[in-house]
Order: structure tokens, then sequence, then C-alpha cells
């Protein structure tokens, strides 16, 4: 990949050196060596295929995954360009121009240039249209087309002249001034465009003519966007044309013609003209003849010196300054299939300030030009000649026809007119959102298929769920762990039914940044744009940031925050001290914190920024009543919270437990401290001999490594270490234990693992912790021990469960149906949810 940026690097180098020479430049530029396009050659081949780890690893990363709707479903109309932006005119009338066509019509449109790929890649993420002005077919390019048609983006490939058909192209009599090597190169280059063109859906071109051509290539349509008169070139003319009328008092006695040739590449266009230029030259010893750009003219032309002026490239308001001084201009076209797809933009330019014209019959001109009312078109030099010489010996003339020329453009060519005729079609089509449609979108640290912890298991079961509903879709933005990946990079893909944002988390990283990152702001404020949800639901929202609430706020979009864990109160999370040991509070104390954090003037400011995030928000919900609870008695009223208690995968109709002459205890929470891991070890290693068994899940198993030695333990009974199960592998899991130890060290907000258990019979010895419990009764369904580091709690009720061993065979949790389903959550869930919707709309 470096060696490919640094060519496509070189490349672009090379564009901007010799843009100045117009398409030529370009082409010639990037194929003068056979290397350099071998290299290209070589280096698509090896990218599209799997032939190495690293271009494995790198379309699996840029590749999640085929896009199952069209982006246009998701979202509204947004249209990226990813463009050549290297010479000033294209720029200008091809990529600048049409950004602000298209946000005069309402449609939010982004730019970047072509060889910016990762920054062109992020935003493909967040829109449903992108055109690809003048993009050659180089690898990372076509990777970049494909990653559109992976998110389903529409494709436009883009262009103002025929650098994709060599047939037309060599037409053009230019190509005969051109060295041999530099003509082969032309021709090798526009292979590059040609499929670049036949990668995407469709064209879009500057004329009929070209539009036509593009369709003869791809057999698929071609849409017609002209370069129109923005708002910055009739400001401009306005402004010179008034300047000019103040300082020019007296007539004029002389009669300026002027060229702007613009390139190095229109030596043969000019000789359509030059015949009947020498005449007038000769027959008005008052004209002169003004050229702007470069030039080659034939050696007659020696004699009229002094009245010829030679301007070099210079700035476009001085252009149009230098065109404006001007009585006539001119834009001779060679009679040829390439000059057929050119755009008439010398007759619009001169026209806006006020300039009558002589142009070639070219098929722009034809379309712009009424002969004789609004301007001249000349096919021969007999018509080059007369139609110039009645405009030099006729002012009035020329004062009429520059008013027609100015009516007629500023009527067909205004930026509105172009817009409204010829960019509304192409965009509306791709109006496709379903109304009456609720859109939520959910933030979530982690996301499916980087699945960690029990608030990453209820935004995914929430989203499975809700998105099942045909009145609602779902959207996702959590992190993404690549290592391909540049920070803040966004990728798109489908997971749980959900259309899911993944942003890339820098990993050199400030400890405010977990808390408040602008630049993660930015990238989720990109994604509101893009989806425009009727509300957001934060759940945890560590790493990402509580400037995701905020971006919400100043979108005018509702958001609920979700009280997983005492991440909103308390710097560590969990409400537990540097020792690893509960900290009791009910109502938080700064002085006490302050004693515990590693800097109490970073928490003071830390508490701050997620206090004011928590009251800003619309809605706030609490998975247990405990949990309510506990934020009540840190500021918050009854009234603003909502209890939407955790919802539990129900075991399979066929769930049964796994008999054994064991009993079988199980541990899921890690070898974390705060899960009770070092109690669980304590308690069943002092347990002696006595037909037990301990069955440990490891978490980072399934990342290849194992953070629990079983070994090291020295246990009596037999210990087992397996990995850690998913929701679909949850029956296997508990249909081999008997009794769940959930010993947390802290007050939990649900516990999600007791209920799972509970729901299928197993008998529970949890601590006292919080919201973990509210579904267990003491010697009933379980036993409830103190929150205590003293592994002696565990031990004796562990002793008790042994002793009782004949009760657990026939044992049934009678308290069942206190358990919520993941069914009944999302229910409760989308209602609150659509409520604040249908509020904030109100």
């Amino acid at each position: 990949m470096a060696t490919l940026r640094f060519v496509i690097r070189k490349f672009a180098e090379s564009v901007r050196i010799f843009g100045v020479a117009g398409t030529f430049g370009r082409i010639i530029s990037f194929t003068r060596s056979g290397r350099l396009t071998a290299l290209f050659t070589s280096r698509r081949a090896t990218l599209l295929s799997t032939a190495t780890d690293e271009n494995k690893n790198i379309l699996a990363s840029f590749y999640p995954g085929s896009s199952v709707r069209p982006a246009p479903a998701l979202m509204p109309p947004r249209v990226l360009i990813v463009a050549e932006m290297s010479i000033p005119q294209c720029k200008k009338y091809r990529v600048t121009q049409k950004a602000e066509l298209l946000r005069g019509i309402g449609i939010e449109a982004a730019v970047v240039d072509w060889t910016h790929f990762d920054r062109a890649r992020t935003l493909l993420q967040t829109h449903s249209i992108v055109i690809f002005y003048r993009v050659p077919a180089v690898p990372e390019a076509i990777l970049l087309i494909k990653e559109a048609k992976r998110l389903g983006v529409h494709t436009f490939w883009e262009v103002d002249d025929l650098v994709f058909d060599p047939e037309g192209y060599l037409s053009n009599k230019n190509l005969e001034t051109l060295a041999s090597a530099d003509r082969k190169g032309v021709l090798e280059g526009m292979k590059l465009y040609r499929e670049a063109l036949l990668l995407c859906d469709e064209g879009i071109a500057s004329t009929k003519a070209l539009a036509r051509a593009m369709r003869e290539v791809t057999g698929r349509n071609a849409c017609v966007v002209e370069n129109a008169l923005d708002a910055d070139t009739l400001q401009i003319a306005e402004s010179i044309r008034k300047r000019l009328a103040e300082t020019t008092k007296q007539p004029k006695r002389t009669v300026t013609i002027v060229y702007g040739s613009g390139t190095k590449t229109h030596d043969i266009d000019f000789l359509t003209a030059s015949d009947a230029l020498f005449n007038v030259l000769s027959q008005r010893p008052n004209v002169r003849l003004r050229i702007i750009g470069s030039l080659n003219i034939e050696d007659r032309f020696d004699g009229f010196a002094d009245r010829i002026e030679r301007y070099p490239f210079v700035s476009f308001d001085r252009y149009l300054e230098l065109l404006a001084e001007a009585d006539i201009s001119i834009a001779p076209l060679e009679n040829s299939i390439f000059n057929d797809a050119k755009s008439n933009i010398k007759f619009l330019e001169a026209s806006v300030l006020g300039v009558p014209s002589v142009c070639s019959p070219a098929d722009a001109f034809r379309t712009a030009v009424i002969d004789g009312e609004n301007g001249f078109l000349a096919a021969s030099s007999a018509e080059w000649e007369q139609k110039l010489l009645r405009l030099v010996d006729q002012p009035a003339l020329r004062t009429e026809m520059a008013f027609q020329a100015r009516e007629s453009v500023n009527l067909a060519y205004a930026p509105v007119q172009i817009a409204h005729r010829q960019l509304v079609p192409l965009i509306e089509r791709f109006r496709q959102r379903e109304q009456g449609i609720t859109r939520i979108l959910f933030a979530n640290v982690y996301f499916s298929p980087q699945s960690f912890g029990g608030a990453t298991v209820i935004a995914e079961e929430m989203a499975r769920r809700l998105a099942q509903r045909d009145d609602v879709e779902v959207y996702v933005f959590t992190s993404w762990s690549n290592s391909h990946a540049s920070d803040y990079d966004l990728v798109r893909y489908n997971a749980k039914d959900a259309t899911v944002f993944a942003v890339k988390v820098p990993v050199v990283r400030t400890r405010l940044m977990d808390i408040k990152d602008d630049a993660m702001g930015q990238v989720f404020e990109g994604v509101l744009e893009a989806i425009k949800p009727d509300v957001v639901q934060l759940h945890s929202v560590q790493t990402l940031g509580v400037t995701l609430g905020s971006v919400c706020k100043a979108a005018g979009i509702p958001y609920a925050i979700t009280l997983h864990d005492a991440w909103w109160l308390c710097e560590r999370q969990f409400m537990v001290t540097g020792e690893g040991r509960y900290c009791f509070q009910t109502r938080i104390d700064p002085a006490v914190c302050a004693a515990c954090v590693p800097d109490k003037a970073f928490n003071k400011h830390r508490t701050k920024l997620v206090h004011e995030a928590l009251l800003k928000a619309d809605g706030r919900i609490s998975p247990s009543a405990y949990f309510k609870q506990l934020y009540m008695h840190n500021g918050l009223r009854d009234d603003q919270i909502f209890v939407n208690k955790n919802g539990v995968k129900l075991p399979s109709p066929s769930f049964t437990r796994k008999r054994s002459d064991r009993i079988r205890f199980g541990y899921v929470g890690g070898s974390t401290p705060i899960k009770g891991y070092d109690l669980v070890r304590e308690a069943f290693s002092a347990l002696p001999e006595c037909g037990v068994e301990l069955i440990m899940v490891d978490n980072t198993l399934n990342s290849g490594y194992s953070s629990v030695d079983a070994k090291r333990m020295n246990a009596h009974n037999p210990v087992r270490i397996v990995p850690a199960y998913t929701q679909d592998t949850i029956d296997e899991f508990f249909s081999h234990i008997d009794v769940l130890l959930f010993p947390s060290q802290w007050k939990e907000s649900f516990g999600l693992t007791v209920r799972e258990a509970l729901l299928r019979d197993i008998w529970v010895i949890a601590t006292d912790s919080g919201g973990a419990v509210e579904d267990l009764t003491d010697g009933e369904n379980g036993y409830i021990i103190p929150i205590s580091p003293d592994s002696t709690h565990l031990r004796m009720a562990m002793e008790r469960v042994i002793a009782n061993r004949a009760a657990l065979s026939a044992y049934v949790n009678p308290f069942k149906d206190r358990i919520q389903s993941f069914d009944g959550q999302a229910a409760e869930l989308y209602d609150y949810l659509h409520s604040l919707a249908q509020k904030s709309s109100q």
C-alpha cells in the first residue's frame, strides 16, 4: 500500500504541474512512463485478488459485507463528489459549481479530492449518491467504487470531454502535434478513464454529444448537466461591467477581438479562424487581437505584432476582466467528434460580460447560440471573416447582440435554471426513504461483531427486535477496532437487522477523550445528518463521549440515556475504590471521590461534563428499580427516569439440564475482582473433595489467549475453563451447570446472567448487588450474601447447596414470571422512545 500511495501522490503532483495543458497534460503526465502504467496494472491485479495476507486484511476491513438495502432507502439524497481538483476551471465548473447547485435545491453535497482515498472512503459511508469526476481506474479508486457498490451507493462517473473514448479522441488533430511517446501515453491513459466509466452505474456529461458517447461505450444511461453561470461568476461579471461602464465614457476607436486559449492544446482549433482573423487584421487597421493563455500562431501574424496582445495564464477574475475589456469574443473549434463534446462555456462567459461572440458550430454552441440574434456561428473561413467584419463595422450590432446574448444566457444558464432543469430530475428519483417510519439511532461503545458486556447484549437485542417492526428503522453508532484504518475513519455495515456506523477510535488518546471528544462528535454529526433519526438512545458511551448528546441537542433531535452502570456518577464506573472495594455511597460525595481518583481536578471537570449531559437529556432509562433510586439520590426526579427492565433470552422449549453426579457451580464474571473472581477462587479452593465441579467462563479464550489458570487455583475438586457463551449458545452453557455464582462486589444496575440462570431453573448464589437480586428471593430461588472481600460468605452458601444436593435435581424456580423477556423490554422501549420523538415533533 505504501508503494501505491507514493505513486498516486506523484501522479497527483504531475497533474498539478501539467494541469495547465488540459486533458493532454493530465494523461501524458500519468502515462509518460511505461513502468508507471505497468505498476498500476500490476498493483490493481494484486489488490483485487487474494494474493497476500495484507490484501486480505485490507479487503476484509474495508468490505465487511454487502449492504442489504440501497443507500437511498436508508438516507435522504446526499451527494459525494470525488473529484480531480487540480485544474481550476474544471474544479470551478464541474465540482464547486455542482456542489453549490445541489445545495441550492436542498441536497446536501460534500467534495473530496480523488487522491484522498481514506477520506473519500469514510465519506462514502454517509452518502447515498457518489459522483466520480475525472477519476481514473487506479487500484485504490477501483476500491472506492467497489466500496460504493458494497454500500448500495449509486455511482456516477462524470467528465467534460472525451477522455474515455480513444476513437473520438483520435478525431482531434491536436494529437498530431504531440511526440509519438506522448501520443501513445495519452491513449494508454484513456483506458483508465474508460474503465472507471464502465465500473459506475451511470454517466454525467457536460454536453449532449458527450452523453451520447458515454451511452455508446457503456450501454447505460448518461445524464446531461451543463455548465452554469454560478453565483460567483455572475457577481464578478456584474462588478466588472459596472466598473467598465463608469470608466469608459468616450467611444472606442479600436475594436478588440479576444481569444481565451486556456491551455497549450488549442493550436489546431485556432487555425479554424486564423485565415479570417488575418484578413480582418489586414483590412481593418483599428482591429486588435488579444490572446489569453498559451497559443502558437503562424509567422504571418508577425506583421501585426503591434496589434496583438499576449497574456499568460491568469486568475479567473483577471481572465474575466481581460475578456470584458474586449469587443468581440471568438470560440473557434476544429470540426470533430471530440470538439462536439466540448461545452459552450466560452460563449457563456463572454455573454454574461456583455461581449458578443462568434463561435464554431459545435454541438454545445448550436444549443446556446441563435445565429444572428444572440451570437454568430461560423462554419467556414468565409463565414468567420464575414461575421467578424459585421461586428467590427457595426457598433450597434455589437451592442444589440451582446444584450441578447446576456439575456439568453441569464435565462437559460442561471444556476436556478440548470439546477431545476437538469439536477432535480437526476436526484429526485433517489428519494426512496419510506414515510411514516420511526428512525431510532442507538449509540454504544461496542456492537456486533465486536460484542462485549451486558450493555452490548441489550443494545443488540433491542436493535434486532425493534428493527423487525414494520414501522421502525434502527441505526447504530459504535466503535471500530482496525489496524488498517486511520483515526476516526467510518465504516457502515449491517448487523442484528440494523444499519451500523462504526468509527475507528484513536489508540493514542487522553483521559478526557473518553469523556468528551470533539472529533468523535464531528463524525457523529455526519451520521446524524445522513440518517436524520427521530430519536437517539445513548447506551454505554465511554470512549464515544458525552459530546454525542450535545450534537443531538444542536440538531434538535431528542435523546435518551440508558443508565447501564454508574459511569454517569463515578469516574471508576462501578463505584469501586482503587483497592477494588465498593464504596457504598448512595449520594455521591465529591470529597470522598477526591481521595479515590488519581486526579481530583480532572474528576471535578469530568463530573461537571457528564452531569450536564445527563441533565440535558430528554429521557433517562433505568434497567432496574434499584438503579433508578441511585440516580434519584443524585439529583434526578422520579418523573425523569423511566424503568425499562432489561429482558432476557427465554430458554428454548426443548431446554433441559443435563444430569451429573457432581454439583456443577458456574461462574461467568471473568478474572476481574469487581465481579468476585478472587472470592470464587478462594471459596472453591477451600472446599474439600466433595463431588463438586467449577465451570469458569474465560472471555479471553475467543481472542486466542487465556486469563484464567485452573491449575494455579490448587482446588481439591475439578475446575473446567470454557469460552464465553453467546445468545445462540446460552442454553448449551446453562444445561451443564446447577448453581450460578454471582459474587459481584458492587451494586449492579441489573444482572443479566442472574436472570438467564433463574429462567432455566438454576439456583443462584449472589451478593446483595443492587439490581442483580431484584428477582431473587433468598432461600426460594437462591441465596443472597453480603458484598464483602471475605470469601467465607460465599463458601458457606456453597456448602449449604452441597448439603441439600438432592433438592437440586428437581428444583424449579417458582418466580420465573417476574423476569421480563427481550420482546417485552423492546415493546416498552419502543413506546417510550416513540413518545419522545412525538413530543419533540410537536
